[in-house]
């Protein structure tokens, strides 16, 4: 029998990062193929349907997805099954204390892949691909130390504030998570050029050419990462994260992560995977701010019953390294209104940035102000 080559382009983009990822499809029948049954598939599909305020459906669009991630990535599928083993309590106990569907915690795998540090080529960091200016607006905190688009908790909790807003705004949980793909404007855009239509699918043509496979590539990883088993996916053990029960410590001096691996007797990885967030691998300390180090339990109940030996050896150790810890720096946000005789040079002058940096911080198209105008400047705050 002949078979027909068809390439597909699966376009993810992300309005937080604008960031562009392009998967080649090739659907030629391989040998795994015979457990590929539409029918049982589209009949699970329907059944996860009945569990969700998410509008799930099978159709040859999804279908293509589907057969993206079994057949052609079936080791990121494994990797992404053992990640999510860590990841997604997490996810759930945010999503479920907002309110939201937990099925949202499939965004963070079309979104990074379930990797804190993932960066793409437009700057978006994370697991759900924050952009710098969006992460401030949400309450992320980036500065010299950390970086909270790392954290699974904190940036969890902003994703689930921009999803709450979107979902306020249009009513419908596919157009919602589309606005986190393309922004909320876009698909006012859409909704506009197609006449008013609200469902996803008959809007769908008139989106964002990346942002017409964000709901199929949503739907394709939820049934996938729920059915891996039936195709033979198992989680790869390497990419399982062992660290039993967590807690938090608030240290009440700066230290640097190698020091405390050592003192604990702990692997230094260890300590970084839990702590994604913090720049230069130290953990700050400041006369009014404290920071979060999280570690397995009964490394917190370790370290408590030795607190002051810590804080001495540590102490020796840096000395031992003459070792200077980075300024801390903090960007702090002013609303400037434009006056009269105002341009971006002068401005940007004024707060010591450049005008690149107003630009981006504002979406400025051109370099051309208004009088009256609000913009957004950040300033460095030691």
């Amino acid at each position: 029998m002949l078979k027909f080559l068809a390439i597909f382009f699966l376009v993810f983009h992300s309005s937080f990062s604008n960031t562009l990822f392009i998967a080649k499809i090739d659907s030629t029948l391989n040998k795994k193929d015979f457990f590929f049954d539409p029918q049982t598939i589209e009949h699970q599909i329907d059944s996860l349907n009945t569990l969700t305020p998410l509008n799930l459906v099978y159709n040859k669009t999804i279908e293509q997805h589907i057969k993206f991630y079994l057949f052609q990535r079936p080791e990121q599928v494994s990797k992404l099954l053992a990640l999510s083993e860590y990841y997604f309590p997490i996810f759930e106990e945010t999503l479920d204390r907002n309110g939201l569907p937990l099925e949202l915690k499939y965004l963070p795998v079309i979104e990074s892949a379930l990797d804190p540090h993932a960066r793409s080529y437009a700057g978006a960091v994370g697991l759900w691909q924050f952009m710098y200016l969006t992460a401030k607006e949400y309450g992320l905190r980036i500065n010299s130390y950390l970086d909270e688009r790392k954290d699974a908790y904190r940036s969890t909790q902003a994703a689930c504030e921009y999803l709450k807003k979107s979902y306020k705004k249009f009513q419908n949980w596919e157009l919602a998570i589309s606005s986190y793909n393309a922004g909320s404007r876009n698909i006012t855009k859409g909704i506009r050029r197609s006449g008013g239509k609200q469902n996803y699918w008959e809007l769908r043509p008139f989106l964002p050419k990346e942002t017409r496979n964000y709901i199929p590539a949503l739907i394709a990883a939820y049934y996938v990462m729920i059915f891996a088993d039936q195709y033979g996916i198992k989680p790869d053990p390497n990419y399982i994260i062992h660290h039993g029960e967590t807690d938090s410590i608030y240290l009440r001096e700066p230290v640097k992560m190698a020091h405390l691996a050592k003192l604990l007797d702990l692997d230094l990885s260890n300590i970084e995977e839990l702590n994604p967030k913090y720049r230069h691998k130290i953990i700050p300390s400041l006369n009014s701010e404290k920071f979060p180090l999280i570690l397995p339990k009964k490394e917190v109940d370790k370290f408590l019953e030795i607190e002051d030996s810590i804080y001495i050896n540590i102490k020796r150790m840096e000395l031992a390294e003459n070792l200077k810890f980075p300024e801390f720096t903090d960007l702090e946000r002013v609303r400037y209104k434009v006056k009269s005789g105002d341009y971006l040079g002068k401005i940007a002058s004024k707060y010591n940035c450049t005008i690149k940096e107003i630009m981006m911080w504002n979406d400025l198209k051109t370099d051309k102000i208004k009088e009256g105008k609000y913009l957004n400047i950040y300033i460095i705050v030691k």
